[in-house]
């Protein structure tokens, strides 16, 4: 092992180890506020740390949390790694959710092997489109990503109400929700209770860990990210890379709206994308966009999504203790990197 290796592999331990320590903070202070509350906090640590790995339907809901927490953190990585903040994964989401709705409504005639990769094709795109114009005002008039990501996400939602409402509209249901897609428009199962929609963000973390780290377009985005003037001078093309990453970026959470149509939900309802997108965004920062680290920080927050649902359930804790705890992770986590940065 060389040097350089031997350095990297040190500073690799080391942040872990720092990041652990913010962990173990956050998760202390979650202690005293149960503490506070009259509650058991060895049992509240237990159920939050073990319920997913308790039985198969625990775990097959915390892979359902998951898959859409890690992809929609993928489509926040890849335009972090440019310095941009896709805030719009919300909006891209909900379009992938749409199309996917779309085709799953209306062909209806069409076998799986047709339908399926077609529906997700088509939620890849429309998360695409929905990014191209932060993008395009980027790329042409400077424009804030930030601003109009978030502002596309308020479209977004009233889209999905109008179509929740209109005439794909379940009139059975008691709440805004489009009729069911077809049976054949629906992600296989693996087993008895995961759907193939899993496997998909196994295949993207390799995928996106290569294109960011081991491709000239990777080497290219995070140059001009971390420094865009020497990144121009040495012949890259910063202007379009940061907003090409946005549109990657809305492609990957639009692919996810339509998982979670094909995979979960066979429809699409109004809200479905849940707290999604602000645990994206903590688990992306938490990873340094890093797609492999993704999928433990995705993973670990999923299952304090599930553990906090059983809090609620078993010991009447609420479920808000969850977002305090994930929310002190986050501000831990920040505060360490910035003491670290200062010895630097």
């Amino acid at each position: 092992m060389t040097a350089v290796s031997k350095t990297t592999v040190k500073d690799y331990l080391k942040a872990a180890a720092y990041y652990l320590l913010a962990i173990a903070a956050a998760f202390g202070v979650a202690g005293l506020i149960l503490l506070t509350m009259h509650q058991d906090v060895l049992l509240g640590y237990k159920t939050i740390l073990t319920t997913s790995f308790s039985s198969l339907p625990n775990f097959a809901l915390t892979i359902f949390k998951f898959t859409p927490i890690y992809l929609m953190g993928l489509g926040f990585s890849i335009p972090l790694a440019s310095r941009k903040f896709n805030v719009g994964i919300e909006g891209q989401f909900l379009l992938g959710a749409v199309g996917a709705a779309a085709v799953g409504i209306t062909l209806t005639g069409m076998p799986g092997y047709i339908i399926l990769p077609l529906l997700l094709t088509v939620a890849l795109i429309m998360g695409a489109i929905w990014a191209t114009v932060p993008a395009l005002l980027l790329y042409f008039f400077r424009v804030n990503e930030i601003i109009s990501t978030i502002l596309m996400n308020f479209i977004s939602f009233y889209l999905v109400d109008l179509i929740a409402l209109g005439p794909w509209r379940d009139v059975t249901a008691g709440y805004p929700m489009t009729i069911p897609i077809s049976s054949s428009a629906r992600l296989p199962i693996i087993g008895s209770q995961i759907n193939i929609g899993s496997l998909f963000t196994i295949a993207l973390a390799v995928l996106g860990f290569f294109i960011l780290y081991r491709s000239t377009f990777g080497y290219e985005l995070r140059a001009s990210g971390s420094n865009p003037i020497a990144a121009f001078k040495f012949g890259i093309k910063t202007s379009y890379l940061a907003p090409l990453s946005l549109v990657l970026g809305g492609a990957v959470a639009g692919l996810a709206g339509g998982l979670e149509v094909s995979g979960l939900y066979f429809r699409l309802v109004e809200g479905m994308q849940s707290n999604y997108a602000n645990l994206a965004i903590i688990v992306s920062l938490m990873a340094r966009g890093n797609p492999v680290a993704l999928l433990l920080t995705s993973f670990f927050f999923s299952m304090i999504e599930i553990g906090a649902n059983a809090m609620q359930r078993t010991m009447g804790t609420p479920y808000e203790i969850a977002l305090i705890t994930e929310s002190l992770m986050m501000l831990f986590v920040m505060t360490v990197d910035a003491i670290r940065q200062k010895r630097r």
